[in-house]
């Protein structure tokens, strides 16, 4: 299966997939990001299923500034996480709106998706149960609560929400985590 037609089980309304590959072709201190390895995709569908409804809800573009990081890539970041879930393709850095308009603020963003914790969100293919896989050398996080119901998938979303200047950040972690 190729990440096109990975992402098109998704059943997205607002997202393609050259979307979630954004940051994947960067540089930095010569050390090359790339795109995720194929036993990382399933890691990335809790989290970009509650950004298409955020996007959703809020009627204006939610624009991905960071989705996936290769360890060595992600060490060159100035105060990312050593075991960012960036490099297990479960976490995304966002900011939303237009650029030539006023965008929603982090702030607001922050708080919508801190509203949302502990929901359960619809999937139209099984989350695993297991907890995200991350690279060799890394402990796994916490798996999600998964349920099915008449047939339909959810989860409980339940992650890392971070507020910054600019964006925010949103992981599937299977723990609730930021202030």
């Amino acid at each position: 299966m190729n990440f096109e037609n990975f992402v098109a089980m998704l059943n997205l309304r607002h997202f393609q997939p050259n979307e979630l590959m954004v940051a994947t072709n960067n540089v930095r201190n010569n050390v090359h990001n790339m795109e995720p390895p194929q036993a990382l995709w399933r890691n990335i569908g809790p989290t970009i299923l509650i950004l298409d409804r955020l996007r959703e809800f809020l009627g204006v573009p939610v624009h991905l500034r960071s989705v996936y990081r290769a360890p060595a890539y992600n060490a060159t970041i100035e105060h990312a996480a050593p075991r960012s879930l960036h490099q297990a393709f479960a976490a995304a850095d966002i900011w939303v709106g237009r650029p030539t308009e006023n965008p929603v603020t982090p702030q607001t963003i922050y708080e919508i998706l801190r509203l949302w914790r502990n929901q359960w969100f619809q999937s139209p293919v099984p989350i695993e149960t297991a907890p995200v896989e991350v690279p060799a050398g890394q402990t796994p996080h916490a798996p999600l609560n998964v349920r099915e119901v008449d047939g339909i998938h959810e989860f409980e979303f339940q992650g890392g929400i971070f507020r910054y200047n600019s964006f925010v950040h949103i992981d599937t972690r299977g723990i609730n985590a930021g202030n």
